[in-house]
């Protein structure tokens, strides 16, 4: 059922003073009519009828379940409640009849930085998304039709938030009028599209919390027929008129309060602007505020440095609540029940069991393009099956992590044979299957690299109903290239696949004599592979296939001993394995990763080269008290042949030998391995694993039939490490020493630059 529209109000706390501002820029503050109020009975006769209102605050927000603990021990009961943003999270959850200290319980039990952020996602992505995402270093991504690129509604997706509301609400959201909830409750959201207030008091209960708290720009609106809803902070923050209306004779109203900024703190664009849109909120409070009477309650919370984006220190932010609480402890024990009348209320507004549930059948919503087929491979659920709530919820993220989706709902309805049927709506992004994204890579080095790269992916989903895929790169810098792939799944389950591919690239690479660079030479290539491959699970794949390749190696600047290749064919056969388990390509924190390749090349269908070939690299990532450990080890061998100079190993630069120059060690064999220690110094947005991290490593390499015909033996290394992941792709910096009298210094910021080996891959 869609929400009615009752009447005006609404804003949003968003995380930090920029996404305030797209707030600002996406609500209009005007007003609408006003509306009538259902008729209540109080919650004991002959007692006034309480409305607690919730304001909104973001992470402050969780102060109110501090208010919500006092109120109980007071035993004053509640009559009706509204709420907005974070307020009305809390407010449908007290409503719903999920006592105060569970609630406490839930909320801290929330990974925030699942729930808002990107933590977990990649655990569920299938293998293929996860080897495309390691060309990536943002998340940034658009859709293409009508000849525009189209960016998504929100920065965050709401999945992960809604997973959480459906969670804490449990069988409440069975209830379509929320006059019928335990407690009746009233949502207040902005409407976009009729530039007013919108109070929401019947249809889907998770949908009107989201709505609610759909800051714009930060989350995607909630379109429900004409209606565009996002946060309704702007207009009502502390909406005590849609209380009154609602049920109260009397009005308990919690407002968040944060202390007031200093003049000097007020001089750049975003923090006036930031600042701004807090004064319009602060106004829309105060006059709501004004409108209490000596009978009402103002409970103000001050929340000190606490912001609306510190959804990590919301532990911190309930004790503070219930200390507000305390000090209007008179003032609310006016209302209070004797303890016998307390019980029976509270038995009243008890919260329906949440049992596991029987599956009887499953059904999915009509899709656009994505095969409904494939997305039921993606769960765990059968039917049949009996399964709690929180594995539903697991599927859900499963089938989310598996394509492009807006968001992934699912209801249970009842089924013909006493069960239930699991009826899912995956929500497809709007447009098309047409997909783009950007990459930009910096390197720098005190030896005097100067490297960038720029590309762009494209990518077409869904061009037949087994999950075809057409891909597209284009990349300028150090290494420029060219390729179109088709990935083309071969079952329903998309476990087998088939993909051939063209690619021609252009490469600088420098050569070193004993550590000074003498010449730069240019490499082209062109190849065409087809490869079929075994998707094993989320984290494995194995694939084997053919190149065919031509390639060129000629000198570009310098002087040095010629090893010009004419144009040559090399045609060779290739074997591979991947295991992933990494919660991040770049930089990552926790899980593993392991890669080999062989290839065999021969002077058969047209082969001019003679050699084998193979390459392992293995590293691990675990945390540990604030710090992370870094293990990582590879080696690359030539067992057979000459190898030709264009397929030599290079090692050096800030991921794979700090203490080098970019590719200064080269030839036809290595081996290494080191361990680095991290510590966190500092947050850039920790609920999106921004995070700064100070280190050191310990490297050894040793390479083998060196192109400057040098042995230097073990080459033993530390380097001093600073990386983190930052809102334009992972950042290094690096120092390093070796013990053969080497020194560098590095810097990288976002798209990693090829250094010459799969160690490349480990950070």
């Amino acid at each position: 059922m869609a929400p009615a529209l009752r009447s005006p109000g609404s804003r949003a706390n968003a995380p930090g003073q920029v996404l305030r501002l797209i707030a600002a820029l996406g609500l209009l503050v005007l007003a609408g009519p006003a509306w009538a109020a259902p008729e209540l009975e109080p919650a004991v006769t002959g007692q006034p009828r309480i409305g607690l209102v919730l304001g909104g605050g973001g992470a402050r927000g969780g102060a109110h379940i501090g208010v919500l603990k006092v109120l109980d021990e007071l035993r004053v009961p509640i009559d009706c409640i509204a709420g907005t943003s974070m307020g009305a999270l809390i407010g449908a959850t007290y409503a719903a009849g999920v006592p105060a200290d569970v609630i406490e319980r839930e909320v801290n039990a929330i990974n925030w930085a699942a729930a808002l952020g990107t933590e977990g996602q990649r655990e569920l992505a299938p293998i293929h998304r996860k080897q495309a995402g390691i060309t990536y270093s943002n998340n940034i991504q658009f859709g293409v039709w009508g000849g525009r690129l189209h960016g998504d509604s929100g920065f965050l997706p709401s999945q992960h938030v809604e997973e959480q509301l459906r969670l804490l609400i449990g069988q409440a959201r069975d209830f379509s009028d929320f006059d019928e909830l335990p407690i009746p409750f009233r949502a207040v959201a902005t409407d976009l599209a009729a530039g007013r207030m919108t109070v929401l008091h019947a249809g889907d209960l998770v949908q009107a919390m989201r709505a609610s708290m759909a800051v714009p720009g930060v989350f995607a609106p909630v379109v429900i027929d004409d209606q565009v809803l996002v946060d309704g902070g702007m207009m009502r923050n502390l909406p005590v008129d849609v209380a009154r209306d609602l049920c109260a004779d009397v009005v308990i109203a919690v407002a968040l309060d944060t202390p007031l900024p200093q003049a000097a703190d007020l001089r750049s664009p975003f923090t006036v602007a930031g600042r701004s849109i807090d004064a319009i909120i602060q106004a829309n409070e105060r006059e709501q505020l004004a409108s209490l009477t000596d009978a009402d309650v103002a409970i103000i919370v001050p929340l000190g440095d606490i912001g609306a984006a510190h959804f990590d220190r919301v532990p911190e932010t309930i004790p503070l609540g219930a200390a507000a609480a305390r000090k209007v402890g008179v003032a609310l024990s006016r209302y209070a029940l004797s303890e016998p009348e307390y019980r029976r209320w509270r038995a009243q507004i008890r919260p329906a069991e949440v049992a596991p549930v029987d599956v009887e059948s499953i059904r999915f919503q009509p899709l656009q393009h994505a095969s409904a087929d494939y997305l039921a491979t993606r769960l765990k659920t059968g039917a049949g099956d009996r399964v709690s709530h929180v594995d539903l919820e697991r599927d859900m993220s499963s089938i989310f992590a598996s394509g492009d989706f807006v968001r992934v709902d699912y209801r249970l309805r009842p089924g013909d044979e006493g069960g239930n049927v699991l009826d899912i709506d995956a929500v497809e992004k709007p447009g098309g299957t047409d997909f783009l994204r950007f990459d930009l890579g910096l390197a720098g080095s005190a030896g005097g690299d100067t490297l960038f790269a720029l590309r762009a992916d494209h990518r077409r989903e869904w061009i037949n109903t087994l999950g075809g895929q057409w891909r597209n790169a284009l990349q300028l810098g150090q290494l420029s290239e060219l390729e179109t792939a088709f990935y083309q799944p071969m079952d329903v389950p998309q476990r087998y696949y088939i993909e051939p591919a063209v690619r021609l690239r252009r490469s600088l690479e420098d050569i070193f004599d004993d550590g000074d660079r003498l010449a730069r030479y240019e490499l082209l290539e062109g190849q065409a592979r087809l490869d079929v491959g075994i998707n094993l699970s989320n984290h494995a794949r194995l694939h084997s296939g053919l190149r065919w390749g031509v390639a060129e190696f000629d000198l570009d600047i310098g002087e040095t001993p010629a090893f010009d290749l004419d144009r040559t064919r090399d045609v060779k056969w290739v074997l591979g394995a991947l295991y992933d388990t990494r919660d991040a390509a770049t930089l990552p924190t926790d899980g593993s990763y392991a890669q080999l390749e062989y290839s065999s090349s021969g002077r058969w269908l047209g082969g001019e080269q003679s050699y084998d070939q193979f390459e392992v690299v293995a590293g691990h990532s675990a945390r540990w008290r604030g710090t992370v450990l870094l293990l990582a080890g590879g080696t690359g061998q030539t067992v057979r042949g000459d190898l030709p100079r264009y397929r030599d190993f290079r090692i050096g630069g800030v991921r794979s030998f700090p203490a080098l120059e970019r590719g200064e060690l080269r030839g036809e064999g290595y081996w290494a391995g080191s361990a680095t220690w991290l510590l966190k110094v500092a947050d850039i947005q920790a609920l999106f694993g921004q995070v700064f991290y100070a280190g050191v490593g310990l490297h050894a390499v040793r390479m083998t039939d060196r192109i400057d015909d040098i042995d230097d033996g073990v080459i033993l290394g530390a380097a001093f490490t600073f990386g983190a992941r930052t809102p334009v792709g992972p950042l290094l910096f690096s120092l390093g020493a070796a013990d053969n009298g080497s020194l560098g210094l590095h810097i990288a910021l976002g798209r990693p630059i090829a250094e010459g080996s799969l160690l490349d891959r480990l950070h």
